[in-house]
């Protein structure tokens, strides 16, 4: 699949680091990429619930144009 400009490519990902589950978002460009941390969470849980919560954020606040609908 080739990713335009138009077109990001939008993932979140859970990372553990220190003892502690980080959410990160990645936005992919034709250009480059860019990495978002979004929050440190207690549990793996709670951190798989807040990714879900961004990533259908993202799907529902995105322009049309980005493909992600």
């Amino acid at each position: 699949m080739t990713v335009t400009a138009a077109e990001p490519f939008v993932s979140t990902d859970v990372v553990e680091e220190q003892g502690r589950f980080t959410v990160v978002m990645d936005v992919v460009f034709d250009d480059g990429a860019v990495r978002h941390r979004l929050g440190s969470y207690h549990t793996r849980e709670r951190a798989e619930a807040a990714a879900r919560m961004f990533y259908r954020t993202v799907e529902r606040e995105a322009p049309p144009d980005w493909g992600m609908a």
